[in-house]
């Protein structure tokens, strides 16, 4: 492999294998393989896919992107019982490209720094959300979560410490809590997709029914998006009769729960549970509400939020991660206080000039995420990894 011209990325996600091949909702082509095709003549990105029904979103491959097919195991019983298969699999593709990326945090991006520790593969780290959040008591209610926080924060804290440069989804957040050796080799540069025309175009009409239509888009797979916290503001904002509706745009194992919840609550003509959508589908139906709430108890810098600001959507959102780097204080909550999201929303669907007003300063917020904007600096990322690998 041409030694500036190849790159190989390493990550957890949540990609989705069906007959037609690997595709994702927010990371397809691009989104994200696009945007290194752009400077390296061949990408790879090395990763685990689930078997699918239906492809949602764009293909992850095309032109100079390939994807490498880690399996399908999820849980840490899967995960030890694929541990020999996958050591074998990283090995083989850690070996070869002149320039390695690893996505943190997670446990192959976890496993693939020991393998790189090991055989002294120099490697760059790229973090996108603190673990420390993310297995919090409030976030989960795994068994093991204190013993997965410790190993995944020592992890990205190690990978950070050792990587020949370490790229960030925030501007200081994740930097101040993981931070890289020297602060000429840490960059902090987001990866969300905002396409330019996302911010000239106009709010879609919505119905007028005299509710206050909410939306929140975020996967189901476990409690740190804050779902039950947004639906307990649900039943408190019925309560005080304020008219409201909510959707929610995601799926994953807590989704049969969460609809437990809404009936529990008697909430089921005010949430509807709109599934997995393609991005394009996501930003349209986000544009179309009046409201963005996100109660989350972890998070990096959020690609969903910053959409529906792009889109025109204020926000209301939980101080956590990379937030309060773009969001003003009367937008934000503390994370698992329903009543104060309760009174911030309530304050927005007895004015709506307020609202109207926020989506005007969120909109201007968002413009430094432009994909124009962003690209320029993605570039010249992109050329510091060909740098500092070469003289590493």
């Amino acid at each position: 492999m041409n030694y500036e011209r190849s790159i190989t990325l390493i990550m957890d996600g949540n990609f989705r294998r069906t007959v037609s091949g690997i595709s994702s909702p927010h990371m397809g082509y691009s989104r994200f393989g696009a945007r290194f095709a752009d400077c390296f003549d061949k990408v790879l990105i090395v990763a685990r896919s689930f078997p699918a029904d239906e492809a949602i979103g764009e293909p992850v491959t095309g032109e100079r992107v390939s994807f490498a097919d880690l399996g399908s195991n999820r849980g840490a019983l899967a995960l030890v019982l694929s541990l020999p298969r996958l050591v074998v699999a990283l090995y083989r593709q850690i070996a070869s490209p002149a320039i390695l990326v690893i996505r943190f945090p997670g446990n192959i991006a976890s496993l693939a720094m020991l393998l790189c520790l090991i055989t002294g593969k120099r490697f760059s780290a790229e973090v996108v959300a603190d673990p420390a959040d993310y297995f919090s008591a409030s976030a989960s209610t795994h068994p093991l979560r204190r013993l997965a926080g410790l190993i995944h924060c020592w992890a990205t804290r190690t990978a950070a410490r050792c990587a020949v440069t370490a790229r960030y989804v925030t501007t200081a957040y994740l930097q101040r809590a993981y931070p890289g050796r020297h602060a000429d080799v840490m960059f902090g540069l987001s990866d969300v997709y905002l396409q330019d025309t996302l911010y000239q175009a106009s709010r879609l009409m919505r119905t007028d029914d005299g509710r206050l239509t909410v939306i929140n888009t975020a996967m189901m797979h476990n409690h740190s998006k804050g779902h039950l916290v947004l639906l307990q503001a649900m039943a408190a904002l019925r309560e005080r009769g304020v008219a409201i509706h909510l959707t929610l745009v995601g799926d994953g194992t807590l989704r049969a729960r969460l609809e437990a919840e809404t009936r529990r609550l008697k909430l089921e003509d005010a949430v509807h549970f709109a599934g997995l959508m393609d991005a394009e589908q996501v930003v349209e139906h986000v544009a179309r509400h009046d409201l963005f709430v996100l109660p989350s108890f972890q998070e990096g810098m959020p690609r969903a939020m910053l959409e529906a600001m792009a889109a025109g959507t204020p926000v209301v959102a939980s101080n956590v991660g990379g937030i309060p780097e773009v969001l003003m204080e009367d937008s934000m909550v503390e994370p698992g206080d329903s009543e104060a999201l309760v009174a911030r929303i309530e304050a927005l669907a007895n004015d709506r000039t307020l609202l109207a007003e926020r989506s005007r300063v969120h909109r201007q917020a968002a413009e430094a995420f432009s994909f124009s904007a962003l690209q320029v600096r993605h570039r010249a990322y992109c050329a510091a990894l060909v740098e500092a690998h070469r003289n590493a």
